[in-house]
C-alpha cells in the first residue's frame, strides 16, 4: 500500500485523493468492458477449453477489483489523516 503523509510541503488531501477515486472510477470502466468479453460456451468447440479460459478472465477481473479497493484504502488512509 502506498502511505503518503499530509504534511505542509507535500501534495493536499484533494491531490492525493481524487486521482486515486479517479483511476477506481477507470478500473470499474474496465472491469464492465470486461464483462462484455466473458468467454462463451457457443465459441468453443470443447467446453474444457472455455472453462479454462473463463477461469483466466474472472481471475484478470478480479486483480482490477482488488487494485480498486487497495486504491481505496489508500484513499481512506489519506482522509483519516485529518480527521
Amino acid at each position: 500500500m502506498i502511505t503518503p503523509t499530509i504534511n505542509f510541503n507535500g501534495n493536499s488531501i484533494d491531490d492525493l485523493v481524487k486521482p486515486r477515486l479517479t483511476a477506481m472510477d477507470h478500473l470499474m470502466d474496465a472491469i464492465e468492458a470486461l464483462k462484455q468479453v466473458t468467454p462463451n460456451g457457443r465459441d468453443y468447440l470443447y467446453m474444457s477449453a472455455c472453462h479454462a479460459d473463463r477461469a483466466i478472465h474472472y481471475s484478470r477481473m478480479e486483480v482490477l477489483r482488488a487494485l480498486r479497493e487497495e486504491l481505496m484504502r489508500e484513499a481512506v488512509y489519506i482522509k483519516e489523516q485529518v480527521q
